[in-house]
């Protein structure tokens, strides 16, 4: 088996330290050594704490559920918009809700001294913002929401609803009433 790439040890380690403690509270001293890679190394695959932070953003995006906005098993697309917040909310209740949405996080923490950062992290929320518009387009499509919404506002709103309520969550730590707040949300912003 090939030994794991020191790179990507030091991105996952980067997830997880920004994830739990924030960009501005983590340190590359705190990322290497939690990757158990020597400091010095850190340079050598990246150029600066941004430049990873907006791989980690990559990285966290790529491992969101959002295929399931396409799943052929999923007959209707109003079900598949449904049940990938559902799944989302798994998610965030496998940590306790403790943490909040690393991609709202890393946008609140960078938006003042790491505008690359942040914009960065925008353009990740506007490619997940695509990606449940054509879903939307697609419950239209079939009759199941109404033809008049603008599908990328209520796509837009569906990622603000999620964001806000991931906000709130790891503030209270409260995964009953995210969830009311979330499935409630996501249903009333498509008309269902």
């Amino acid at each position: 088996m090939p030994k794991a790439s020191l790179r990507d040890a030091i991105v996952d380690a980067a997830l997880v330290e920004f994830h739990q403690h924030g960009y501005a509270a983590t340190g590359v001293a705190a990322i290497t050594g939690s990757a158990g890679a020597p400091k010095g190394s850190f340079y050598n695959h990246f150029r600066s704490k941004a430049d990873l932070a907006m791989e980690v953003a990559d990285r966290f995006a790529a491992a969101s559920p959002i295929e399931l906005l396409e799943d052929p098993s999923v007959p209707r697309a109003v079900d598949r918009i449904t049940g990938y917040f559902d799944v989302m909310l798994d998610r965030l209740a496998g940590i306790e809700f403790r943490y909040g949405c690393l991609l709202g996080n890393l946008a609140v923490d960078t938006a003042t001294d790491e505008p690359t950062v942040a914009a960065h992290v925008d353009a990740v929320f506007d490619a997940w913002i695509a990606r449940l518009a054509t879903a939307v387009r697609a419950a239209q499509d079939a009759g199941d929401v109404d033809a008049a919404l603008d599908a990328d506002l209520v796509a837009a709103q569906l990622v603000d609803l999620w964001e806000g309520a991931a906000l709130r969550a790891k503030a209270r730590r409260d995964g009953e009433l995210t969830r009311r707040v979330v499935t409630d949300g996501v249903r009333r912003l498509l008309g269902i």
